[in-house]
């Protein structure tokens, strides 16, 4: 196997096995001997049932003679999740990708291992978010009947006495009990929440009720209230931020069969309200990670898969050419290699950055830098990924004037769009450097493809891909990056672009910085 195969397949974090048409296991990665807790001496020459748990340890062989025999494919270049058995006898869940390939005339399988523990773990605690959420909102619900309860028993000693009444309203707590007519004039009212508020309650005597709720709520609580005297109870919200009701309206007396005055009580619940949106943002924030580390379970799949698998088929055919007369071919093969090695970094390069950004870990320190030494310095680092016959040309138009930047923002900035330009377009590409209109910018000029008007909507976003980006690699972060990373600096990034016609993407900095 050539030395810079063999590097990516040890260091590789996913576990990868190649097995034969036998079953029996060929080699096994660093990161595969990990996962299963086994040497290599342990597990190479085995068949590799026996990192299987049951059943299917007893099928597999079974497996790869339906296979073999019909041609019909179970795993085999669909993926699925599935359980491995470790040497110490645990059971855990990881990510199967199977492909098959063939050399010197021996069909052999790899596999590729991607762990779910964690995965898996993250499922069961978001799950434990939604059960505690259940049973919060089942206690608050025995909570509520139990406050029913109590305000059913306030309202018998209210009619039983004045005195009882008015001991309870006056203590009632983190809320009021209100009485009104039926011209909504408050005849009573009590209760803790009219001190904090500010109110006195023997000013409020005769006053409207409604005149104290906000306008965008008067309406509903005057509906309520004339329900309250058409003979119905009533119970609903009102409110917002630290003032949000939630109010009980029954029927206190009648007059010759008809009510003639209403029992409201309220409660404070602002401090309920906001756990309970606290509870709702951590779910959320949880399933959107879980969503976002699939996303980059699945992306990485994707996106290792199709370079692994040319360095692999590059690297079986450079053995084959032994002759000297064949170097050119050992060159082409050689160049592959090299080109896939360097997609995979920039792929690990997006990932890493992403990590960074996320966890606050990238902040922005300035330091002088001629503009020009840092372009030409990018445009080094990214020959070898250009086409036959493409050139990077080189605009400085900064006289030499030193810029405070952040080199490695700055940089980081320039490989992802340079590299985006080299991909989409086969002509040359231009990098120019200027100050003009007190700003200072950068832009990367391709005549490319170009990005449709409903693509540049969207196109920042986390994952994005143009709709014509057709089968060129890439995993929809570069420019997400390029967007977070110009936040960071205080820098604008914009961009014109028209579909076959190419693209400008430009760095915008103010003067002053």
């Amino acid at each position: 196997m050539p030395e810079q195969y063999q590097s990516i397949f040890e260091t590789t974090l996913d576990g990868i096995i190649v097995i034969n048409n036998r079953g029996v296991i060929e080699d096994i990665n660093s990161a595969g001997l990990f996962l299963f807790g086994y040497p290599k001496k342990g597990v190479v020459g085995k068949n590799i049932s026996v990192l299987m748990p049951e059943p299917d340890k007893s099928q597999h062989d079974g497996y790869l003679h339906n296979y073999k025999t019909t041609g019909k494919p179970k795993i085999i270049g669909i993926g699925r999740e599935v359980e491995g058995l470790k040497k110490d006898g645990t059971v855990f869940p990881f990510r199967l990708a199977v492909s098959e390939f063939e050399t010197n005339g021996v069909q052999y399988f790899t596999g590729i291992i991607h762990d779910l523990t964690q995965r898996k773990l993250q499922e069961r605690i978001i799950r434990g978010y939604a059960e505690e959420l259940e049973e919060r909102v089942e206690n608050r619900t025995l909570e509520l009947k139990k406050e029913i309860e109590l305000r059913e028993t306030a309202q018998k000693a209210l009619i039983a006495g004045q005195r009882l009444y008015e001991t309870i309203a006056k203590n009632y707590p983190n809320g009021t009990i209100t009485v009104v007519g039926m011209d909504n004039n408050i005849v009573y009212a009590e209760g803790s929440e009219l001190r904090k508020i500010g109110l006195d309650h023997s000013e409020l005597l005769g006053q409207n009720y409604l005149q104290h709720i906000p306008n965008e709520w008067r309406d509903l609580v005057d509906q309520k209230i004339k329900d309250v005297f058409a003979g119905e109870e009533g119970n609903f919200e009102y409110g917002a931020n630290e003032r949000v009701y939630r109010v009980r309206c029954v029927p206190l007396s009648y007059n010759e069969g008809v009510v003639d005055q209403a029992l409201i009580v309220e409660n404070n619940v602002s401090q309920e309200k906001r756990a309970e949106r606290e509870i709702y943002a951590a779910l959320s924030k949880e399933k959107q990670l879980n969503e976002l580390k699939t996303s980059f379970v699945s992306m990485a799949s994707h996106e290792f898969r199709t370079p692994l698998s040319s360095i692999l088929s590059s690297a079986e055919l450079v053995g084959k050419y032994s002759e000297t007369n064949q170097q050119d071919n050992r060159l082409k093969h050689l160049n592959k290699i090299r080109n896939n090695v360097q997609n995979l970094t920039m792929i690990l390069n997006d990932f890493l950055s992403l990590e960074r950004i996320e966890g606050g870990y990238v902040k922005y320190n300035p330091e002088e830098l001629l503009v020009k030494e840092l372009i030409t310095s990018v445009v080094e680092d990214v020959q070898q990924m250009l086409k036959p016959g493409q050139e990077i040309v080189i605009q400085d138009d900064t006289n030499n004037v030193t810029w405070s930047m952040d080199v490695f923002l700055l940089r980081n900035m320039l490989t992802n769009l340079i590299n985006n330009a080299v991909k989409y377009s086969d002509k040359d590409i231009i990098v120019r450097a200027y100050s003009a209109d007190s700003k200072k910018a950068i832009e990367v000029i391709d005549q490319g493809i170009g990005i449709s008007t409903e693509d540049q909507k969207r196109l920042f976003g986390r994952f994005y891909r143009a709709s014509n980006a057709g089968q060129v690699q890439g995993t929809g972060l570069g420019l997400n990056i390029v967007k977070r990373y110009a936040k960071i600096m205080e820098a604008e990034i914009t961009f014109e672009s028209e579909l076959n016609k190419g693209s400008i993407f430009r760095i915008e900095i103010d003067g002053d910085k």
